[in-house]
């Protein structure tokens, strides 16, 4: 399975198994490769999987300190971010 590109330590311990749920619920990968970014200078940023059905799949990741944070999100297609 070919993951999201990520420029922060990955906190998440399932994160492989969400992507692959997500992928088998929306037909699989879509033609948009993964991409990422920082916010604030690595401190905050996010990045996202695209599914064959326009469903993106998007962590928000937010570190301060020794305390990170990660929120996924569903964004089904045309909806507004």
């Amino acid at each position: 399975m070919e993951r999201a590109p990520t420029k922060h330590r990955d906190v998440s311990p399932d994160r492989d198994d969400r992507i692959a749920d997500f992928l088998a619920r929306h037909g699989g990968k879509g033609t948009k490769a993964p991409s990422d970014g920082d916010l604030q200078g690595g401190t905050a940023g996010w990045s996202e999987v695209y599914a064959a059905d326009g469903h993106t799949l998007r962590c928000d990741w937010s570190r301060l300190g020794t305390e990170e944070k990660m929120t996924y999100s569903e964004i089904a297609p045309g909806a507004g971010r």
